[in-house]
C-alpha cells in the first residue's frame, strides 16, 4: 500500500527486457538505505518487488503483464522515475491509499506551465471504462503521484500541479504523447464495481443509483 506521496526521483541504471519479462535496475541513493529485498517501492506508481539492494540502488524484475499495464516498458537508461517505499503501519497518510496497481497507462494530451501566480496544468486521455470513475474532485494517481481531479469529460482529465510537484516528482517533464501510469480511488474503483455487478447488472443508470439510495 502506499500514499502517492513521493519520496524520491530516481534514475534508471538499466532496463532490460526478454520475451518472459525483464528487470529494471534504479539509482535511489536516498531511498536505498531504507530497504531491504523483498520491499516493495512504487516505480512510476507500479508496486515493484525490491530483489537486490545496494547502499544507492535497487533491481526488480518486472512480468509482462506489468509491462502491457503501465509505462515501465518505455523505460531507458537515464530517465527519472517516481519512487516510493510501501507504507508503514504508524506513517503519515499524506495523499490517498494507491496499491500500486495501475489501471492503464494513458497519454499525455497537453502540460501547461505555471503562470505568474498560479499552478501548472496536465491534461491526459481518459479512457473509456475508466470515466465513471474519474470526476472532479476525486483522487487519482499519475505516475505514483497523489492528485485531485480538476475537471473531466469528453474523454480527458485534468490536474493542477503545485510547485512542490513539479520540483519533487517527473510530471514536469511530460511532454504530449507521452505515457503516464493511471491509478483511480482505490475506494471508488471498489464500490464502483461492487454495484455494478447487483442484480447481475452491466451498467449503471442514474435510477439505479436512486434505487439503492443515492442522491435522496
Amino acid at each position: 500500500m502506499f500514499t502517492g506521496i513521493i519520496q524520491e526521483v530516481g534514475e534508471v541504471r538499466a532496463a532490460k527486457r526478454g520475451g518472459s519479462g525483464g528487470k529494471l535496475a534504479i539509482r535511489c541513493p536516498k531511498t536505498a538505505p531504507g530497504l531491504k529485498a523483498g520491499d516493495s517501492v512504487a516505480v512510476n506508481g507500479a508496486c515493484l518487488t525490491c530483489e537486490e539492494v545496494t547502499p544507492d540502488g535497487f533491481t526488480a524484475s518486472v512480468l509482462l503483464a506489468t509491462y502491457g499495464a503501465t509505462n515501465l516498458g518505455g523505460l531507458k537508461r537515464g530517465d527519472p522515475v517516481n519512487l516510493e517505499p510501501a507504507l508503514r503501519a504508524g506513517d503519515r497518510i499524506g495523499g490517498h491509499f494507491l496499491q500500486g496497481h495501475v489501471d492503464a497507462a494513458i497519454s499525455v494530451v497537453s502540460f501547461i506551465p505555471a503562470k505568474a501566480g498560479g499552478d501548472a496544468t496536465l491534461s491526459c486521455k481518459l479512457p473509456e471504462e475508466l470515466a465513471p470513475m474519474v470526476f472532479p474532485g476525486a483522487s487519482v494517481g499519475l505516475n505514483g503521484v497523489s492528485l485531485t481531479v480538476r475537471t473531466a469529460g469528453d474523454g480527458t482529465l485534468t490536474v493542477s500541479l503545485i510547485p512542490v510537484t513539479l520540483a519533487e516528482t517527473n510530471l514536469g517533464g511530460l511532454k504530449p504523447g507521452a505515457k503516464v501510469n493511471c491509478e483511480v480511488d482505490l475506494i471508488i474503483k471498489s464500490v464502483y464495481y461492487a454495484l455494478k455487478h447487483i442484480d447481475g447488472r452491466k451498467e449503471l443508470s442514474l435510477n439505479d443509483l436512486a434505487q439503492l439510495g443515492y442522491g435522496r
